[in-house]
């Protein structure tokens, strides 16, 4: 079959849905009134099943009727942004279709156009969402490689109908997930007509898909569409370890960082984070894949952008993404700052080098009360000045490891747990404090004489000679 007549068929398909569910529908309602006829005491209890039903029914068939994306994030004018506009307007045209009507700058690392559509597109308003990562990590010819291939997806120029043939797969996907949340005594109904409409669309999909990419190589170059597919798995993995481990370090301290866009930044430019993202970029990870995903492998839509004619980058492409943007990296903190619960707003705001040293020691100030367990260290010191290792090792370890065990079994573990009660105490003291790295955890920074002699004690005491140990951290006793 021709694409053109899958394309056809897929959306005869789509408007044959809203169709199955008023049948499901009208079947049910004669069901209840033939019921009410024969016994209104079985219409009663056959009401509790249909009612709901029905309230579900309806629900989604004016989900499918209208779709909208409210999605986290900070609208932008034309008059606010008007590079950017301008941008996605040439992009547009470029690529075979009208504008979006709306653009929002979103906390994602990827970027998406949507429609608000009533029954399935004859009445369409068109959003575009870009994601503040895109802007903070990627180049202008890069960023326009992305956006052209979303702008292209609602072309009709390689396959006609391929725009609602687009988007019947979101619309349909959403109306089905949300049977399934709620109805699931329709779900093999429903489910089985979602699998045939997929099926019938993958191959116009995935054609589409590929020929999104060549215009996006088109309007912004070969280089670019490459190294832009390269670098979604980059910036995806590197945004979820900046935010896991440096800015939100300190949210449970009622903390957060002041210039979040330039943390992220400073991030994909370290030296050694760099090597890790380039191994990335050649060597992304294989995600198993829905039989129904219209993507193609990274891979085969690499290999056929390479194998093309080469579409070299436009004149200043290269510039940073954000040079689209006016007071770029200011809106791209508001973004992100949407990204986060409605109490982030009560957090304080601090540069990335005290948001650190405050996150980790209050941290490891927890951890080291988690150890103490209400003794204090002198306890801890008496504890092993009497052999009783297992009294300060991690007490999950399981019964039958710990009646048995020796002291090297425990040796290196209660090193560590000394360790960490004894920097919390220095750290009280101002003897010690941590520094910010981008390139891997926080570095701690040790006073004089601990810097030198704090581990050797350590090990001391762990062996069972406390003196040396306590004889060090005499000054730090209030």
């Amino acid at each position: 079959m021709k694409s053109s007549s899958r394309a056809l068929l897929a959306v005869l398909l789509l408007a044959g849905f809203p169709v199955l569910m008023l049948a499901v529908a009208g079947a049910l309602i004669w069901l209840e009134i033939a019921a009410f006829q024969r016994s209104p005491v079985s219409a009663g209890r056959l009401a509790f099943f249909v009612v709901p039903v029905l309230y579900v029914l309806f629900s989604a068939l004016l989900t499918f009727e209208r779709t909208r994306d409210d999605a986290e994030g900070v609208p932008v004018t034309p008059a606010e942004q008007p590079e950017l506009w301008a941008a996605v307007r040439e992009l547009a045209k470029e690529v075979g279709t009208r504008p979006p009507d709306e653009i929002c700058l979103v906390p994602q690392a990827n970027a998406a156009v949507h429609e608000e559509t009533h029954w399935a597109g004859l009445r369409v308003r068109r959003q575009m969402f870009i994601g503040a990562q895109l802007f903070a990590g990627t180049r202008v010819c890069q960023l326009r490689a992305v956006l052209g291939h979303e702008l292209a997806h609602y072309s009709n120029r390689h396959t006609r109908f391929a725009g609602a043939t687009y988007r019947g797969r979101q619309t349909i996907g959403r109306v089905v997930d949300g049977l399934h949340r709620s109805a699931w005594l329709l779900r093999p109904v429903f489910s089985a007509y979602a699998a045939l409409y997929f099926r019938v669309s993958m191959r116009v999909s995935r054609e589409q898909e590929l020929a999104a990419d060549l215009d996006s190589a088109r309007v912004a170059g070969t280089t670019a569409a490459t190294t832009a597919l390269r670098e979604a798995e980059v910036l995806d993995t590197a945004w979820w370890l900046f935010l896991n481990d440096y800015a939100t370090i300190a949210w449970s301290s009622g903390y957060l960082p002041e210039r979040m866009a330039e943390g992220y930044q400073l991030l994909l430019a370290d030296g050694k984070r760099a090597k890790e993202f380039a191994s990335l970029r050649e060597n992304p990870p294989s995600r198993p894949a829905s039989k129904y995903d219209s993507h193609p492998p990274t891979s085969e839509r690499i290999a056929l952008l390479e194998a093309a004619p080469d579409v070299p980058v436009p004149p200043g492409g290269e510039r940073p993404a954000t040079d689209l943007l006016r007071n770029g990296m200011a809106l791209l903190d508001a973004v992100l700052a949407t990204g986060f619960t409605e109490s982030a707003a009560s957090k304080k705001k601090l540069d990335w080098a005290s948001l650190v040293a405050i996150g980790v020691r209050d941290s490891n100030q927890a951890e080291a009360l988690r150890i103490l367990r209400s003794r204090s260290i002198d306890d801890l010191l008496d504890l092993l000045d009497a052999g009783h290792l297992e009294d300060i090792a991690d007490p999950t370890a399981p019964p039958e490891a710990r009646t048995r065990a020796k002291r090297e079994l425990y040796r290196d573990q209660v090193h560590c747990r000394l360790s960490i009660v004894l920097h919390a105490q220095l750290a009280e003291a101002g003897a010690a404090h941590w520094e910010l790295s981008w390139s891997g955890p926080a570095k701690l920074v040790l006073a004089e004489p601990y810097a030198t002699e704090l581990d050797p004690a350590v090990g001391a005491a762990v062996d069972g000679d406390t003196a040396a140990l306590r004889a060090l951290l005499a000054p730090t006793h209030s």
